[in-house]
This record gives C-alpha cells, structure tokens and sequence, in this order.
C-alpha cells in the first residue's frame, strides 16, 4: 500500500461577513462535541511544496481539459465521467458546471490492498482524495482546491495514513503545470472528529503552513467570525472565493464550504449519501435552513461530503462498519437534495429516523 500526506497555509480570510452582519470515530458517528484544537503555526512567507517528499503511489485521474499527470505518482486512469451539474439554485448561466468530472466509481474495498488515497482531478484546481476503506471503513474524502494565492485542504482522514506527501506532491504538479515555484498551503478541516483530523499533526510545525484550529473559538478568531451561527465569511484563495458557514448540528463546530469557482458545496458530515448523525436537533435544522437560504441564489452544481454509506439501491446503506462496499452509490448529491433534508427535518415534531433514497436522517 502507498500512504502519503499533507500541508496547509493561512487562511486569510477576508473578515466579510456575508449574512447577518480525538480518537477516530465511526463514520460520521458524531464524539464528544469538545473536540480540542491543534495549534496553529504562523506562516513565514511563502509554502514550498518541496517541503516534504512523496510516498506510495495514489491513482489519479485527469478531468477534461486538465493537463495530465496531475499527481507526482503514477497516473492510473481511472476512467471519468463528465461532471454534470446535480442542481442549481438559479437556471441561469450553468457554465461553472460543465468543467469538473467524477470517477465512474471508486475504490470500494473489495480488491485490497489498495493504494491509501485515491486522487482524482475533478476539475484544473480541484482534486479530491478518498481513503481508502482497506484503511478502515471510514473512506472519507478530502478536498483539494486551489486559487492564484493559496491552496486549501479540507480535512486530513484518520490517523495512521501519511496523507501530507500526497498533497504535497499535488502541489508540485499544479505548480509545475504554471511554471511556479511556491503558493500557501491551509489545512482546514470540516469539524473535529477523529476521521477528518487524523493527519492534522502531519502539518504541525511545518514551514510556511497553517493548521486551522477545529473548535469554535479556534476556526472564529481564525476567520473573524463573530456570530457563530448568524455569519457567513469570504475567504478569497486569490480570483476562488469561499464562503465558510457554521453548521452545528452534527457536530458543535462543524462548517460548510461553498466554493464561488466550481460550483461546490462541501457539507462534511451534515449531508452526504449515508447516515446522517445528529447530536443537536434544533442547531441542526437551522443549519440545514440557513445553507438553503443562503444559496438559493447561487450554482450549486454538486453536494459533496465525506462518506459514502448508500448503495446503489434507493433507501439502502450498508452496514455500519462495512469496509467493504460493492455497488456503492456515487459521492454527490445536489441542491435539491439539501433542500429534501431541510423539508424533511422541519417537519418531524420528535426527532426520528427517517430513510430517504440517497441518505437516512439518524438523531442519536
């Protein structure tokens, strides 16, 4: 198997205020909501992708238009499918949609030993990484989006993966690709449970890189938010804009990414084709409400989290700690499925589990 890992840099996030102004656990089983943070070292200048050396070989795929070799590892070809928009707020220009693609399927456990990350190119700066379930049935998926300035890792799986060399290598090829030298790297992370912080401390201490806190107060200073459930902050990756909402619900700290450049909505834990864990009802369901408030307006041209638990069968999920998932169901969702959820939740009066086609709402 080939581990590899990851880097981070800092999040300048540019303090506009958009709206209103552990232990590796199941997956997406929510811990303890006082998840603590890592600390955060200050960048110096800028991120050399040459500060680490990469490690076993990962798959990639190119997406359309991409140019190939997008990794410092060998590129098996998986073969990709053209990334077709799942939904939209608006039925305006839908060309943000048409430049990313997924994977047919990914690895599903079923042929191991498997490489330890899988990458695809979903589109020119947006890779995601999926762990695999040889590793331990989590799979989660981590994201990879670069702007002109910096780069930004959501999320660093579970702990005993070396994911740091295989961002590193990413960042090579990209900045090879332009004829570049450097660019900051973020590490951020979805929430703080122990299958998306697993690798945090790989990026600790490294130069020229941020590892943003995963609590409350550590991802507010960080990004100057001040209201935690009311504001939606801009952080700008230079000409890729971000907007970070808070989304407790699953987990106190938990956050989504809406991504100006691609389209993406990056929901974590909160939504994603499997079990969806609630440890607050009420935080969740104001959660679920204020992303569909919020984005109404906007492409959303496909809903990504980090587990997939559906099979291909509607209302079907594997069970729970299955490391292996024949016929598994793709990764994204669209808009209209976060807005079955918010239907869904603000018309149960006791919380109640609920099966869906794509995903199972599961209050503990």
């Amino acid at each position: 198997m080939g581990y590899r890992a990851c880097v981070c840099k800092e999040l300048m996030f540019s303090a506009v205020l958009l709206l209103g102004a552990g232990c590796a656990s199941p997956a997406g089983t929510p811990e303890a909501d006082g998840s603590s943070s890592t600390g955060t070292t200050p960048p110096v200048g800028t991120a050399s992708s040459n500060a680490a050396t990469t490690g076993g070989s990962t798959e990639t795929t190119a997406a359309p238009g991409a140019s190939s070799g997008t990794s410092s590892t060998s590129a098996s070809s998986d073969t990709s499918q053209s990334g077709t928009a799942s939904s939209t707020g608006t039925t305006g220009n839908a060309s943000i949609c048409d430049g990313g693609s997924f994977p047919d399927a990914w690895p599903d456990g079923t042929a191991c030993p498997e490489d330890t990350f899988t990458v695809h190119r979903y589109s020119e700066n947006t890779f995601i990484l999926r762990q695999s379930l040889c590793t331990g049935f989590e799979g989660p998926f981590l994201y990879l989006m670069f702007g002109q300035d910096r780069v930004l890792l959501e999320d660093t799986g579970y702990a005993g993966a070396q994911v740091a060399p295989v961002v590193y290598g990413l960042i090579d090829t990209w900045l090879a690709e332009r004829g570049r030298e450097s660019i900051e790297l973020v590490v951020a992370n979805s929430h703080g449970h122990g299958d998306h912080v697993g690798g945090n401390s790989q990026f600790v201490g490294m130069p020229n890189t941020t590892v943003v806190g995963f609590d409350v107060p550590s991802i507010s200073s960080f990004v100057g938010i001040q209201n935690w459930r009311e504001d939606i902050v801009a952080y700008d990756l230079g000409g890729r804009v971000l907007d970070v909402i808070p989304i407790p619900g699953h987990q106190s700290a938990h956050i989504a990414l809406y991504d100006h450049g691609d389209g993406l909505l990056l929901t974590g834990d909160t939504l994603y084709p499997g079990r969806l864990y609630i440890s607050s009802f009420d935080a969740y369901v104001a959660s679920i409400d204020r992303m569909v408030t919020r984005l109404a307006d906007e492409e959303v041209c496909h809903v990504l989290g980090t587990h997939i638990e559906m099979t291909d069968q509607p209302g079907v999920d594997f069970r729970f700690g299955a490391d292996q998932h024949p016929g598994e169901r793709e990764l994204q969702l669209s808009f209209e499925h976060l807005v079955e959820l918010r239907d869904a939740v603000a018309a149960m009066g006791t919380p109640q589990q609920e099966v869906h086609d794509d995903f199972i709402i599961f209050p503990l």
